[in-house]
């Protein structure tokens, strides 16, 4: 365990511990459970092509596609930013990610071009945000719990997660399987997958068919919601970071009631948000730009504020040099060519 300590060193030092959690394991269980995501069901893929092919919305001569999606651009869930504290302890240290990405869920990456500023101002985002609210409409807000850790394992390296899961019934122990002292991290329970998420995604996607990354990244797990919070080198480290991460966390849980367009300016650059598109019937969608009035009702809350995390302490990972990426075909527009991420996932 001497390991995973030295690993996460600093990352929850603030952090109340003591506090029961779940033991989640890595995506493999995901697949064939009576939990999994495949347990959902939602039109397929030819399907959501064929009902929005004319995505474009408020450009009829305008047709997005596949080539129309950049890196530097994303549709996401955020938590508060007044429940950032913990999640932002552990990220400062161990995600590569931590000055450029907030704490984040993603649905739809990579995205659209911001073309805001360009001679034809935010034509991609308006037309987007008004596509993204009328397939939220039939979504109400929900309420999800960050409480599990799970990992992805790559070829080189390894991703810690949180897992966003239904909030524990009420009468229900939310700590059930504590009881599991040193027990492998692989074998635990887990909660269940937030399925607001998982409707959430699949309605944006149906809404964008050409933007459907994350679902077909994997063939067997499809889309898998996680809240990423750091990196490590082989499956040992990450696994002795779950358990010490599970040992300290104390849950955090908060209701969903929109998602987000973030983007940014270059591959090195902060995202920012760039329109709140609200879940259910009501209210309508914000975007950067438009007029505050009093009551902060239409451009007011946290996502208006820049991201701007404390400085990372020495030895971070974000503070590691990032390798030179090469970009296919030729760059355009402020989002560049349709080239590869930062990796960020």
């Amino acid at each position: 365990m001497q390991r995973g300590s030295a690993l996460i060193r600093g990352g929850l030092a603030r952090v109340s511990r003591g506090c029961p959690v779940h033991v989640a394991p890595s995506t493999s269980a995901f697949r064939g459970s009576s939990g999994s995501l495949k347990s959902l069901r939602f039109p397929s893929r030819g399907a959501m092509t064929e009902e929005a092919g004319d995505a474009a919305g408020a450009d009829p001569e305008k047709k997005w596609t596949k080539h129309d999606l950049r890196h530097t651009s994303a549709v996401v869930i955020c938590p508060p930013s007044s429940q950032w504290g913990p999640i932002q302890e552990i990220r400062s240290v161990n995600d590569k990610s931590y000055a450029r990405w907030m704490p984040h869920i993603n649905l739809l990456y990579p995205f659209l071009l911001d073309d805001d500023g360009d001679e034809a101002p935010r034509r991609n985002f308006d037309a987007a945000t008004a596509v993204a609210r009328e397939a939220l409409r039939g979504i109400e807000p929900f309420t999800v719990t960050l409480r599990t850790f799970s990992r992805f394992e790559h070829a080189k390296s390894c991703t810690v997660w949180l897992h966003p899961s239904e909030p524990p019934l009420e009468g229900n122990d939310p700590a059930r399987g504590s009881d599991l002292g040193n027990a492998d991290v692989d074998a635990g329970p887990r909660d269940a997958v937030s399925r607001g998420i998982v409707r959430t995604q699949a309605a944006l996607e149906r809404a964008f068919p050409f933007a459907d990354h994350l679902s077909a990244i994997s063939p067997h797990s499809g889309y898998v919601p996680h809240l990423s919070v750091g990196q490590y080198d082989d499956v040992a480290s990450a696994r002795a970071a779950e358990l010490e991460l599970r040992d300290a966390w104390e849950p955090v849980t908060f209701e969903v009631d929109a998602v987000y367009v973030i983007s940014r300016a270059g591959a090195d650059a902060p995202f920012e948000f760039k329109a709140r598109v609200p879940l259910g019937a009501a209210g309508g969608a914000w975007r950067r730009g438009d007029v505050e009035v009093e009551d902060g009702s239409l451009g007011g809350g946290w996502w208006t504020d820049a991201y701007d995390p404390p400085p990372p302490p020495e030895g971070a990972r974000c503070l590691r040099p990032r390798p030179k990426r090469r970009w296919k075909g030729k760059r355009r527009g402020k989002g560049g060519g349709g080239g590869r991420g930062d990796g960020a996932p």
